[in-house]
């Protein structure tokens, strides 16, 4: 009998971790969505976005009193759960421990729980990296920075302690909750409820994600590009601005945004680490703007990086040698290599003009159409004018191959939209190749490949075998000569 009892009892005592183990408390562990063997930078990133989403000034109105109690329960939470020693008596005694109501062998019977007594806003503010959240003093509302780099009157990303991925980069949660005044929109990565874009409705301002942002030359345009995030003050005091100089700057200078809420990776890629933050992409590289905001400074700075491809015709030989660029020059010279800025097609674009600077709209289409068409401004309407028969300025004309008599002049509205369609007609190259006056006198060693194969593709000939310049311009004579 008294074995029995004895091995009834030492049953009962194996089993009592068991039980405790089963029974181990996950009120803390559930107030952060994480189980109770999460790691501590799963503990961090549950914090964070929930400290986002939760933060009673991103909850105002009928939600703030329960935003209120969720951001408090969040911090006690991550207060308990970072700290090794807080999470260890946790995870053996439960709040009951944490309250001083159970020693080193266990909870003392009582009913007190764990109180959080300190201000959340602390725990937040430490998190993040200290300052006002919602103000110039830093965190991840206001305008220092996170603990990564500070920039005067921008939000910063969140970098204090525990702040963002390891190494650098973006939070881990998504930027959750919030959004601009007046938005209902789509939740923003990492299950936080993110705000919409600032931009929606503006047509001027394009979304950039992932797979539209610019690369390799960026089809000759500059682009000007915020990063922002929905929920930055800052970032919304500059939209109405950005969008006007986006207006402005319609088909000169590409203006988008990139809604860091959304495209997380592709703003850490660019090593982004404040809202709002500015670059431009131009010629395949990126250069940051730390100037003034107001709308005139940033349209001013983008215009100034427009490459300048357009060259300024001060004289009459000035003038030839850049007809000759366009395959045989105004005296029936000889064509030369387009060059960098040349002409690949044989057009000539000349702009007649009586300002002092060149536009930023000739500029703009100039770069756009970088070696395919060769831009010059004449800026004196005299002997230079009178050889195209041009009395007026403005006048824009493109003269084909280098021949003045080719020249068609553009008679629409100088904006962006009628004069590209009108480049356009020339870029590709027929038009041009079509305007070779030819016959069996032509010299056709002087004419460049590209128009040797149009003459031959005009006239319905193919010439497989041909593959030097030297075979094109032999079976053009040939053709000609028939």
């Amino acid at each position: 009998m008294l074995r029995i009892l004895i091995a009834a009892s030492l049953s009962v005592a194996l089993l009592l971790p068991l039980r405790s183990l089963a029974a181990k408390e996950t009120k803390l562990y559930d107030a952060l969505g994480v189980p109770p063997d999460a790691d501590d930078t799963l503990i961090k990133k549950a914090y964070r976005k929930a400290a986002l989403r939760w933060h009673p000034d991103r909850n105002p109105g009928e939600k703030k009193e329960k935003a209120e109690k969720k951001f408090k329960e969040i911090a006690a939470a991550y207060e308990v759960l970072s700290d090794p020693e807080k999470r260890a008596v946790y995870d053996r005694h439960g709040e009951a421990g944490l309250s001083g109501e159970g020693g080193p062998g266990g909870p003392g019977g009582g009913n007190m729980h764990f109180q959080f007594q300190g201000d959340p806003m602390d725990v937040f503010k430490a998190f993040f990296g200290g300052g006002d959240p919602f103000g110039g003093g830093g965190g991840p509302f206001g305008g220092g920075g996170g603990g990564q780099r500070r920039r005067a009157g921008g939000a910063g990303f969140p970098g204090g302690k525990g702040g963002g991925f390891p190494g650098g980069g973006f939070p881990g949660g998504g930027m959750g909750g919030g959004g601009h005044p007046g938005g209902g929109g789509r939740g923003g990565h990492g299950g936080g409820g993110g705000g919409p874009g600032l931009y929606g409705g503006d047509s001027a301002v394009l979304d950039i994600n992932e797979g539209s942002f610019p690369s390799g030359a960026g089809e000759g345009f500059v682009w000007l590009l915020e990063f922002y995030a929905p929920w930055c003050g800052h970032c919304r005091n500059l939209a109405p601005k950005w969008s006007k100089v986006a207006a402005s700057l319609k088909n000169i200078v590409r203006v988008g945004a990139i809604n860091c809420d959304d495209e997380q990776s592709l703003c850490a890629q660019h090593k982004i680490q404040g809202f709002p933050t500015i670059k431009a992409y131009v010629n395949g590289r990126m250069v940051e703007y730390n100037g003034d905001r107001s709308a005139q400074h940033l349209k001013d700075w983008a215009i100034s990086l427009i490459p300048n491809k357009v060259t300024v015709l001060g004289s009459p030989d000035k003038l030839e040698a850049f007809l000759a660029r366009c395959g045989g020059g105004g005296s029936g010279g000889k064509g030369k290599k387009p060059g960098k800025d040349g002409a690949a097609w044989g057009g000539c674009v000349l702009l007649f003009s009586d300002k002092k600077q060149t536009s930023p709209l000739f500029k703009s289409l100039a770069s756009q159409y970088a070696g395919k068409l060769a831009f010059g401004e004449v800026r004196d309407l005299g002997e230079m004018a009178a050889k195209f028969g041009v009395e007026a300025a403005p006048t824009l004309l493109v003269a084909c191959n280098g021949d003045p008599k080719t020249a068609e002049r553009f008679d629409g509205d100088f904006k962006s939209g009628p004069i590209t369609d009108f480049l356009s007609k020339f870029a590709g190259g027929r038009k041009c190749a079509a305007a070779v006056k030819v016959d069996a006198d032509t010299d056709f060693s002087s004419l460049r490949v590209t128009q040797l194969k149009q003459l031959l593709k005009d006239r319905g000939v193919m010439c497989p075998e041909c593959v030097e310049k030297s075979d094109y311009v032999t079976r053009v004579r040939e053709l000609f000569a028939q």
